[in-house]
This record gives C-alpha cells, structure tokens and sequence, in this order.
C-alpha cells in the first residue's frame, strides 16, 4: 500500500496530493481544485465512500490520508 496525503494550504482553491512518506511530502502534484484532485483520486481506484471521507475531512482539518494499493502515476 502507498500512502498519499491531500491538503489544501490556507483557504486557497488549490489542493494537493503527495505520497506521504513519514513526515516527508515530496513533490506534490497540484490541481487547480479539490474535485480534479478527488477525480485522479477515482482514476486510481479510491472507492466513493471514502472520496466523501476525505471531502469531510478536507472540510474540517485541511488534510486527510488515503492509501492506494498501487504508486499513483501524474501526468
């Protein structure tokens, strides 16, 4: 399993996805939104149920961790 963490900085639209790898972030991949973020998010297998999680917890914490079986590719 590959950890990514999503988050948001301040109250900006832009929200980004890193592989979370201890308190490191690496190079994350930026998106314009939180819904093209949560879209890549469905591409690579993320299951509806916790898209919502990850919504709520964008909403109340600025940050939510998701773990996918496989590396996510970026174009």
């Amino acid at each position: 399993m590959t950890r990514y963490r999503i988050f948001r900085k301040a109250e900006e639209p832009t929200t980004y996805i890193a592989a979370h790898e201890g308190i490191k972030l690496p190079r994350p991949q930026v998106f314009a939104d939180l819904d093209g973020a949560l879209h890549t998010l469905r591409e690579n297998g993320i299951p509806e149920y916790e898209i919502r999680r990850i919504a709520k917890e964008l909403g109340a914490i600025n940050g939510a961790i998701v773990q996918l079986p496989n590396r996510m590719i970026f174009d």
